[in-house]
């Protein structure tokens, strides 16, 4: 299992902080061979580049992306509570609709993002998570 956050809006459109478990098939590979997770469908990658004092305030995000951290540091604000990311963080960005969430980086942050496929609207963490 690969233990990553997801951060999504809930029904009253305030951001949240969710952590996931993803799963991997097959549970315990051989040496020969890897596990995979379910496909996520995207669309594009790209590097994204923050400065040293940047950041922004309330906002919701325009689309559906999965940032890994490559370098720095990014403290993201869901409804008050405050989460650092570093590099090898992943962190599931889906708050497309509401309140939104805040960022800032005190030394500067660089991340490689994964623009997701829409999907249905989910507001409520899933079951077990």
């Amino acid at each position: 299992m690969l233990r990553i956050t997801r951060l999504y809006a809930d029904e009253d459109g305030n951001a949240r902080f969710q952590d996931v478990e993803v799963a991997f098939t097959p549970d315990d590979p051989p040496p020969d061979a890897t596990s995979v997770s379910p496909p996520l469908p995207a669309s594009a990658v790209l590097f994204a580049r923050a400065s040293a004092g940047g950041g922004h305030g309330e906002q919701p995000e325009h689309q559906r992306q999965l940032a890994i951290g490559v370098s720095g540091t990014a403290e993201i604000t869901a409804s008050g509570e405050t989460r650092r990311f570093g590099p090898g963080d992943v962190l599931l960005i889906e708050d497309t609709e509401g309140v939104g969430h805040s960022s800032r980086t005190l030394e500067g942050f660089v991340a490689a993002v994964v623009v997701l496929e829409p999907s249905p609207v989910r507001h409520d963490p899933p079951a077990g998570a």
